[in-house]
């Protein structure tokens, strides 16, 4: 029975390659629901980055898809911010790359830059 459940497990989660995130990111603005409220990311398809965070901070910077991860340097923030982004039954979740911890989920992904960021 456990090693049924394990399997279950297994099959639940899909890191997402590198050519799916291409597809899901570039040129989209995502809105990643996180614990504080939503915040819009924008992934500009020249490289730019750009998030409104619930808290009221704008932070901007430039991002590259790294395997099946993406990593931000933002220019007022946290430097190689990786983040590894897994489809489960549930949606899509973000994870921090380096620790594993959560970073939230997407709620929704519009074409361009849906909020000027």
């Amino acid at each position: 029975m456990v090693s049924l459940l394990a399997a279950t497990a297994a099959h639940a989660e899909t890191e997402m390659s590198e050519g799916q995130l291409d597809a899901l990111l570039t040129g989209n603005t995502v809105y990643l629901a996180t614990p504080g409220g939503t915040a819009p990311v924008y992934y500009g398809a020249d490289g730019r980055a750009a998030a409104n965070l619930p808290n009221g901070v704008e932070l901007r910077g430039t991002w590259a898809l790294n395997g099946a991860a993406y990593c931000i340097d933002w220019e007022n923030g946290p430097k190689n911010s990786c983040t590894r982004v897994v489809k489960t039954e549930a949606g899509i979740s973000m994870f921090d790359l380096a620790n594993g911890d959560p970073r939230g989920g997407i709620e929704r992904i519009v074409p361009g830059n849906a909020e000027n960021l």
